[in-house]
């Protein structure tokens, strides 16, 4: 049985589906002209030029594009009034305001409106700027929704997923997890785990386990919880310490031993707000860059997006890193598979620290491989600073 919480996501493909852009604009020539410039500027790009927004509005159902370019003074419906229909319809795909009648209060209104980006047209030199905007915006917006597919998939996932923080209060848990001890999550949110298991497996943990997974940073093995209604529950327990002191629980009722693999693959894949650092990178591009960091990401290597996004990994090697680690990552992310590695990393003052690092190849409805996610989480080792 997989215990991977990702492992309903897709994964990369070497024949990545082109972003499609829905152009409108009232003046026929004007869109026409963005259209051919967007096709030059723009090796994946496929678009659809309309000059009634009401129409480009039919067009957009949901899936069919990676993002709207439009303009904002038209007729019948103008730019805004085209964004204002389309995210009550459920689409919320990124939107370029691109429009020839700029003004303090269109820009203030259009960021009110939630616009992605707001561009004012002049001569050619604009539209380099328009299409760099369109990629960012639909690379950015492609690794966001996996990461949510991600989430999604922790949520549905059949197999017990908790967190737990410092003083062993669950902070998370998905409905399979409390499902298997016979209650509600509701009624576990904010319980110490001890609640869960008859009082000589709590001294186990207490007096084995729990200092084991602060030595070593993991934990797994066989364990017996109990139900609200008192019966035991032999379970299968896999255990990650997280830095703010707390771990994550994987879990699964062994209810035919033999079914279970003898080793469950564990990897730090948690939600943004435990502070897990966490990069999207896009192996279809040159140099697999990356394109998409969390708020963890930038707090662990004191790098913010900005400088993180379209750069490969490797700004975060230094002298101390071992460059046979380096290959091994290289040729897992080169044949699209997952790995697990500690490597001596170093933060945007030059600083190092063990960096645990675990690297998921995510996959899209097709089996073809999309993105890799990356866990990044600062890791102890002897004789060693850990941030």
């Amino acid at each position: 049985m997989d215990v991977s919480p990702l492992r309903d996501i897709a994964p990369f493909s070497t024949e990545r589906r082109a972003m499609r852009v829905l152009l409108v604009d009232d003046n026929e020539s004007m869109v026409e002209l963005s259209a051919t410039f967007l096709e030059r500027e723009l090796d994946d790009v496929e678009t659809e030029t309309y000059t009634d927004p009401v129409s480009a509005l039919d067009e957009l159902t949901d899936g069919a594009y990676d993002c709207v370019v439009s303009d904002y003074d038209m007729p019948v419906m103008d730019g805004l009034e085209l964004l204002t229909a389309a995210r009550e319809r459920g689409i919320e795909i990124p939107f370029v305001l691109f429009t020839g009648k700029g003004s303090e209060e269109i820009a203030s209104r259009a960021i009110s409106a939630g616009v992605d980006e707001y561009l004012q047209k002049g001569g050619p030199e604009e539209y380099p700027v328009l299409a760099n905007k369109v990629s960012n915006l639909v690379e950015k917006h492609r690794a966001e929704t996996h990461m949510r597919r991600g989430f999604l998939a922790i949520e549905s996932a059949e197999e017990g997923i908790g967190i737990i923080d410092g003083d062993g209060v669950y902070q998370y848990l998905n409905e399979a997890y409390a499902a298997l001890y016979g209650r509600d999550r509701a009624e576990l949110i904010g319980e110490h785990w001890d609640v869960l298991y008859p009082d000589d497996e709590a001294r186990r943990f207490h007096e084995e386990i729990l200092p084991q997974l602060e030595a070593e940073g993991s934990w797994r093995g066989i364990s017996t919880g109990v139900t609200k209604a008192g019966e035991l529950v032999p379970e299968r327990l896999v255990l990650t310490r997280m830095d703010d002191g707390g771990h994550v629980c994987i879990v699964q009722e062994l209810t035919e031993v033999d079914a279970l693999r003898a080793e469950v693959e564990m990897k730090d894949r948690v939600l943004d707000a435990v502070g897990v650092a966490i990069v999207v990178i896009d192996p279809s591009k040159p140099d697999n860059p990356v394109v998409y960091c969390n708020e963890a990401f930038e707090a662990l290597t004191g790098y913010d997006a900005a400088a993180v996004e379209g750069r490969n990994c490797g700004f975060l090697h230094g002298p101390e890193t071992d460059p046979e680690t380096v290959a091994e990552i290289r040729s897992a992310i080169d044949a699209g598979e997952p790995i697990s590695a500690e490597i001596r990393s170093y933060d945007a003052d030059g600083e190092p620290f063990w960096n645990h690092l675990d690297i998921q190849p995510v996959r899209d409805d097709e089996d073809a491989l999309d993105f890799f996610i990356g866990f990044h989480r600062a890791a102890d080792r002897d004789g060693a600073d850990s941030t």
